[in-house]
């Protein structure tokens, strides 16, 4: 969505807490051979599911699960910790070894002292919990001694699958998902994420198997790592997942801070942030059920267990943003007048659909300046009564007129522009980021904005003055969910100034009757965001094997994301990957191109992006999603070509909709013309029907005719037509 938000917070590793490389890349050849089994083991027990692990390091040895088994980390690497010793100032790696044991009938743990140089550092207990065909591994109980800190723990391969095995395969969450077989894989480590390092910020999940067993991984831990590699060992490929138990933020790294200049280190002063979050990731294992999707269970499993979204509001919304006006920009983009006329046409073109419209840069000199304060409307797009008759008048046609805002940038140019809230970089310095639109930005501190009342009296100002209900969009708001603050007064790591912060604004918005929409979808606002403007996007496999929709099939229920949002129309992508992007539009944009995205996008995604996922299905030539209710999604991945059913008949098909609106109005649209047909549906009268298309002019008679039981309209190219039960069914507005 917002065009500039792409090189922020980026993670540069000073040492490394792992053996496998710390920057991605083909990996070598790795010698070694298959761990033995352990001289002492100790075995954890349910109805579904015995894990063998190894009490000399703590580390699991094998999984067995009915007849079928797998591996747990199958070289003899044991965990490795980066340590801290605060004065001086130095940080090392040392290897957990000889833990004290407590086994219970449900869970074990492993009691592990750390030293350096012979001094006692710290004290980690590592608990494996079994439920059924679930493993939970957690870590609790630190404890670090004077002049000591525990930065992370390192265990990248705690499952295994090797290619020795029948259709051994691995799956992987990123960027949308993607499976191979390790046949057919190749050796591979994925690069640390330039803002977020070995963070899986979208979906932190990665799934192993055979053709008899699988097995998913969810870390839950929002600032752990997610490990999913495929090494080469003995002419032998491996596919491993695993996690990274991050306890502090790494003190002793360098850090881009966004500003356009070298990456910022820490010093013998900065802080090792305390996350506060304890590490946890789940194993949950299944009998693969067919060998051609064997990662189609871990997906369903996930599905499950990921939370339904807060509300259903923006569902069959058409949802944008208005392009208002830049600092560096001579002229606005579109002022409120042109904003009124533009709503005025979508009303018109969409049939009076319910919209969504947020205006950009409207306050001080234009987006991106002025905040946080919100009290000056920017005099090029029109007054403060102007805006607002623009929200009032809206409402007759549909639409919720609100606003874009910024809650991670502050600016001084801002009357409450405060020293105080500004987050501090790795040394100690302001964090001032860089300019946006013409203005210089300072990064806020969001856990210590909430806690002073800034956050507060902003919110209740905003409420107050504008009068916003439903909606509201926070740029930026949930691209960087996990941002840290260096502040030696007030050290707050990623997690404290999400939960201290950001989810309180989305809570404290929320008891006011207004939701959030924000910018791109990350992991940790499940159940917190309903809509993100921007999301996953899928690209091809890194592992060389092939695309899977796992975000689209796992987030169906729980959130919408919105893709690229570059502005390229992608029907086949939007609704194969399920995802709707909100668009940016102003007064100059052809209105082709919004009837376009509604109807060939909006309008059947609204139908099917919330139904469950049944199965999937993948050959030559065709991919397809089966959902719940006589309906479905396939396309060819080799052309645009593609079919969505919704209750048994088609509404979208190659560039053209057939879709009903609601019981009494359906919808044809053709991005070339033609003939297009849809089933007359039961309750219509034929005597009864009637058609209109659809105008910036209001509503025009268009003729419409019966064939065999079905409803067929000769739409043109980019015209909208609405076939009506009956007159009674046409929009009051337009009567």
């Amino acid at each position: 969505m917002i065009e500039r938000r792409k090189i922020l917070n980026a993670i540069v590793a000073l040492g490394a807490s792992t053996a496998l490389p710390r920057r991605g890349s083909a990996l070598q050849h790795i010698p070694g051979g298959v761990r033995q089994p352990p001289r002492r083991p100790v075995v954890l027990r349910s109805a579904a599911l015995a894990v063998t692990l190894d009490k000399d390091d703590g580390l699991p040895f094998q999984f067995d699960f009915g007849s079928a088994s797998l591996p747990g980390e199958d070289v003899g690497q044991p965990i490795q910790a980066i340590l801290c010793q605060l004065t001086p100032r130095r940080y090392t790696t040392v290897t957990l070894r000889q833990p004290q044991i407590v086994q219970s009938s449900a869970s074990v743990s492993f009691r592990f002292q750390l030293a350096w140089d012979g001094a006692r550092a710290a004290d980690v207990v590592l608990r494996y919990t079994i439920h059924g065909a679930s493993l939970v591994l957690t870590l609790e109980q630190v404890k670090e001694y004077a002049g000591f800190e525990l930065i992370e723990l390192a265990m990248p391969n705690l499952v295994t699958a090797r290619e020795r095995e029948a259709d051994a395969w691995m799956a992987q969450g990123r960027n949308g998902g993607s499976f191979v077989h390790l046949a057919d894989a190749k050796p591979y480590r994925l690069e640390d994420d330039e803002n977020f390092g070995r963070i899986s910020t979208q979906l932190p999940m990665g799934a192993v198997g055979t053709r008899q067993l699988g097995c998913l991984m969810e870390v839950s831990a929002f600032m752990d790592g997610t490990e999913t590699s495929i090494v080469d060992i003995e002419a032998e490929r491996r596919a491993y997942i695993g996690t990274i138990q991050v306890h502090r933020v790494h003190g002793g790294r360098c850090y881009n801070m966004n500003d356009g200049g070298d990456p910022v280190c820490g010093d013998a002063n900065t802080p090792n942030l305390l996350v506060e979050q304890p590490s946890r990731c789940r194993f949950d294992f299944y009998a693969v059920e067919d060998p051609k999707v064997p990662w189609f269970p871990a997906a369903a499993l996930l599905r499950a267990m990921t939370p339904f979204s807060p509300t259903n509001y923006f569902n069959d919304k058409l949802l944008y943003l208005i392009g208002g006006k830049s600092k560096t920009e001579a002229v606005p983009r579109t002022t409120f007048a042109q904003s009124r006329e533009l709503i005025r046409d979508i009303a018109r073109l969409s049939d009076y659909a319910p919209q969504v419209a947020f205006i950009s840069g409207w306050v001080y000199d234009g987006q991106d300046t002025g905040y946080p304060s919100e009290d000056v409307v920017n005099a090029s797009l029109g007054t403060y009564e102007e805006l607002m008759s623009l929200m009032s008048d809206s409402r007759t046609l549909n639409a919720n007129v609100s606003v874009n805002v910024n809650y991670d940038d502050a600016y001084k140019s801002s009357p409450l522009f405060n020293l105080d809230f500004i987050a501090r970089e790795p040394n100690g310095a302001v964090w001032k980021s860089r300019a946006w639109d013409g203005e210089d930005s300072y990064i806020v501190g969001m856990a210590k904005f909430v806690a002073g009342g800034w956050a507060g009296r902003r919110i209740d100002y905003t409420m107050s003055r504008y009068r916003l209900h439903d909606a509201i969009l926070i740029d930026a708001l949930s691209w960087f969910t996990i941002r840290n603050d260096w502040d030696p007064k007030h050290p707050a790591s990623g997690y404290k100034n999400l939960v201290d912060g950001k989810w309180v604004v989305l809570d404290e918005f929320r008891g006011r009757g207004v939701e959030v929409v924000s910018e791109n979808f990350r992991y940790p606002m499940l159940g917190k965001l309903a809509l993100s403007v921007n999301g996953p996007e899928p690209r091809p496999c890194p592992f060389g094997g092939a695309q899977i929709p796992l975000t689209a099939i796992i987030y169906r229920r729980s959130t919408i994301f919105g893709g690229s949002g570059d502005g390229v129309l992608r029907p086949q992508e939007s609704l194969f990957w399920n995802s709707r992007p909100g668009l940016w539009f102003d007064h100059k944009t052809d209105r082709r191109e919004i009837t376009d995205f509604y109807f060939l996008v909006a309008l059947p995604f609204g139908k099917v992006h919330a139904l469950e996922v049944e199965s999937y299905r993948a050959k030559v030539g065709l991919r397809e999603l089966r959902l719940k209710g006589n309906a479905g999604i396939a396309m060819d991945p080799g052309s645009r070509a593609y079919e969505v059913k919704w209750n048994g008949a088609t509404i979208a098909r190659n560039d053209s909709t057939t879709c009903p609106l609601d019981e009494n109005r359906i919808a044809f649209y053709s991005l070339a013309g033609g003939r297009l047909r849809y089933p007359l549906p039961v309750g219509w009268s034929p005597r009864s029907i009637t058609a209109r298309r659809l105008t910036t002019s209001g509503h025009a008679d268009f003729p419409v005719t019966l064939d065999s039981g079905e409803i067929v309209v000769d739409a043109p190219a980019r015209e909208p037509v609405v076939v009506y039960a009956s007159v009674a069914a046409i929009p009051m507005v337009e009567k």
